[in-house]
């Protein structure tokens, strides 16, 4: 046999090969790949997971983690964060959580069309400001307790980069 020949045979059954291999991927069963990635998950079991398929990486994991941290370091509970901002400002409040707002713990807490900043060492209300004026920077005054955040940056994973002029 010609050595074109054999190249040409050859050809014809890689591509034949590759045709069939794809054809079977796109024409598989939903039960068969679901099969196919349960044992993926079975078998990746032992390795941490790198995402919670966002396209973030443990976003979840080191927001709890912050949280958790958070909470270790505030002195006052939510329920009097919120108990301080309702006497301030005479409402009820919608929502409670506590930040880290540039390296200082506080409680956000939303009465109306206002966020309150509740200072989460002493129960200080730190900073009052409409929820539509939430979206401009601005500077807030510092709390009580201050996290390792501050010295380090302003909380973008960067050193000072683009500090306020």
């Amino acid at each position: 046999m010609k050595t074109s020949t054999k190249i040409a045979l050859a050809t014809v059954l890689v591509g034949t090969l590759g045709l069939g291999g794809l054809v079977r991927t796109v024409y598989a069963s939903p039960a068969q790949s679901q099969v196919a990635v349960m044992s993926d998950r079975q078998n990746a079991k032992s390795l941490p997971e790198a995402s919670d398929g966002d396209g973030e990486t443990n976003d979840d994991a080191k927001e709890k983690q912050e949280s958790s941290h958070l909470q270790s370091l505030a002195k006052i509970t939510p329920e009097q964060a919120r108990s301080a901002a309702e006497a301030a400002k005479g409402g009820t409040a919608n929502t409670v959580k506590l930040e880290n707002e540039d390296g200082n713990v506080v409680y956000s807490v939303s009465i109306g069309k206002q966020k309150i900043s509740v200072d989460a060492g002493n129960g200080k209300i730190l900073q009052t400001q409409s929820l539509k004026a939430e979206d401009k920077e601005s500077i807030s005054p510092r709390s009580s307790i201050q996290t390792s955040e501050a010295a380090a940056g302003d909380g973008d994973g960067e050193t000072n980069d683009d500090a306020k002029k």
